[in-house]
Parts: structure tokens; sequence; C-alpha cells
């Protein structure tokens, strides 16, 4: 008899992940949010995940009852290893070569990304900016956990220094705000939109990267995007109907 399939809403999510013993339900609450994201990803015969962090490997087992089908591929600083259905490749995510290098090791398209690695700001952009633009496919989502680092003033995470805090304009948070206003670009004035490129690619976050966003969800510690897909990217590029208005003399 066929195992009963686990329902992909708020409950089902919390309740696996709990079983499996993960931070993101017993902690975060992340079921609040994304299984109206990831739900949709349930229609694929075939699918790849791929999650910065492996730590003690709780994830896997949730992404793994959630989609049986898909292949999970991990990246971690100090681990290698593989099992069924999982693979941990031993990647520094502070090292934006080396996650540049994993593009080319991966060969099947991955439609989920999730960040739940050194939790660093100019990590988590950086890694955002190569794999949501060389790795992603378009329709796919990409989150990026534990932003609550962009908050911090002092201490530090996992050995690196947080020296951060509201408004910082060196934070993921304040970086990805202004992913906001780049996907509104064809309402912005030229001089505008020249401005959020500058000021995005100052804080480490591509804009060819952010121009691929279709949608951004901001939710509570972490972000959620979606890439766009290619027949949408008309909309971003078109002049808006009423950018005129927006022009400075």
């Amino acid at each position: 008899m066929p195992k009963r399939r686990i329902p992909l809403d708020e409950e089902g999510f919390r309740l696996i992940g709990n079983a499996c013993g993960t931070d993101k339900t017993l902690h975060h609450g992340y079921q609040r949010f994304y299984p109206q994201f990831l739900a949709p990803l349930r229609r694929r015969r075939k699918l790849a995940i791929l999650e910065i962090g492996y730590g003690e490997g709780k994830s896997v087992p949730l992404w793994r009852a959630l989609f049986p089908q898909a292949q999970v591929i991990c990246l971690d600083r100090d681990v290698s290893e593989s099992g069924e259905g999982y693979e941990v490749l031993k990647v520094d995510q502070s090292d934006p070569e080396a996650v540049a290098a994993v593009v080319d090791r991966i060969e099947q398209p991955v439609h989920l990304i999730v960040d739940d690695g050194s939790h660093v700001p100019s990590h988590q952009l950086s890694s955002f900016s190569i794999l949501f633009e060389h790795l992603l496919v378009p329709g796919g989502i990409y989150i990026v956990e534990d932003v609550e680092t962009s908050y911090w003033t002092n201490g530090d995470v996992y050995g690196y220094p947080t020296r951060f805090g509201l408004h910082s304009p060196w934070s993921a948070v304040e970086a990805l705000k202004l992913a906001v206003d780049y996907l509104n670009r064809s309402c912005l004035a030229p001089q505008d939109k020249t401005l959020v490129e500058h000021t995005l690619s100052m804080a480490g976050l591509s804009p060819t990267a952010v121009g691929l966003i279709s949608m951004l969800t901001f939710a509570q510690n972490c972000v959620i995007a979606t890439r766009m897909q290619p027949d949408h990217l008309a909309f971003m590029e078109r002049p808006y109907l009423y950018s005129a208005l927006t022009a400075r003399e």
C-alpha cells in the first residue's frame, strides 16, 4: 500500500520539520511562509534542491519527505558526504570563486535554493548574485534565511564579526530592499535607475542577478525571490506608461 503523501501546507511542513528536528520549524516558524511558494514544485517529476549549509543534516530529510523525487545538494564549509538522494559538497560560502565553481559541478536544473549557510550578509549577497543568475532555473525559488544578522550591531556568527544594524548600507536586508526599487526600474528616472544599480553593486549585490527577479517577498527572518520567466522580461524593459512623469528637469 503506497505511503500517504504529506500535505505541503503549513501543518504538513511543520509536522515533518519538527520530526526532523530542524530549526526551520522548531525555532523560525518558516512553515508560515514556505508552503505557498514550494507547493507548485511538487508538480515536477524531477527536482533538484540546493541548500547552503548542511550542519547536522536535519534539513535533508525534510526536503526528501516533502519532495521524494528531489535530489538534494548541500554546500558546507566542513562536510563532504553523500547518501540516498543527497550529496554534500565541501564549499566555503565565504569564497565567491568556490561558490561559482559549483555551477559547473551541478548538472541537473536547480528549482529551489535555500541559503542557510554562514548567515553573514556579504556572503548571502555574493551567493545570491552567483547562484540566482547562473544556477536557478526560470520560475525557481531562492530563499535567504536568517537575515536577522543584518540588524546585529555587535557579536559574531560562526566566527565572523557582525557590525551592521538598522539601515546599514552593507546589510543583506538593505541591499534587498533596493532590489524592490530595481523591480520597478521601468518606472524610474534614468538617473535614479543608475543610482540604484550603483548602490546595489557597492553593497555586493549584482544588478544583473536582481534584474532577473520577478517577485520578492520579505517575511520574518527570511527573504524569498522568484526567478523571472524569459518571456516576462519584456515587461521590465519596456518604457512604463507614466515614466515621463518621473523625469527630472
